[in-house]
């Protein structure tokens, strides 16, 4: 009786076979659903656009009858600089000024590189009035030099072509 027990298969070799079946269908609908997704993900960084920002250091100081903004480009960021671009002062640093912003533009991109034991940087110079009005309206009046956070808003861009941008660089610099 204990060999008869130990002969008996539980299942044919077909039924095993057909077990270890996917069906095809749910497959190929795995497949499409997975093509369908990545597909709209695709399309969506295609239009979905967001501002491109640099951001870097200002030094604000007083002349007789304006502003004088200094900015502290790195080398390698000057190409994506153009003059009639955005520029965002942010003096979170001095407390009384936490979250006063000043916009003003970019006049002039400079040719000339200084090199420092940090690196290369560019220097841009922006004029303002001396009276100074905040994105909230209050107006600004610096008598001491100071530093303040800077945004350069180069440009909008889609979140597809910024992660294509290091691929589409490689094969510009080759030509």
């Amino acid at each position: 009786m204990a060999d008869q027990k130990d002969n008996i298969e539980l299942r044919s070799e077909k039924v095993r076979n057909l077990i270890g079946l996917i069906p095809p269908v749910i497959v190929r609908a795995g497949i499409s659903v997975i093509f369908v997704i990545t597909l709209l993900l695709l399309i969506g960084s295609w239009y979905f656009r967001y501002e491109y920002n640099i951001k870097t250091i200002a030094t604000v100081s007083q002349n007789t009858e304006y502003l004088i903004i200094i900015l502290k480009i790195p080398a390698n960021e000057i190409s994506k600089i153009k003059s009639g671009q955005k520029v965002i002062l942010n003096f979170n640093n001095i407390p009384n000024l936490y979250n006063e912003n000043i916009v003003t533009e970019i006049q002039t991109v400079p040719n000339i590189l200084e090199v420092t034991e940090d690196g290369g940087f560019y220097m841009v110079e922006i004029n303002l009035p001396e009276k100074t009005n905040t994105v909230t309206g209050k107006t600004l009046s610096i008598r001491t030099k100071t530093q303040a956070n800077a945004e350069i808003v180069t440009d909008k861009i889609s979140l597809l072509g910024r992660i294509t941008e290091p691929v589409r660089t490689l094969f510009n610099k080759r030509e």
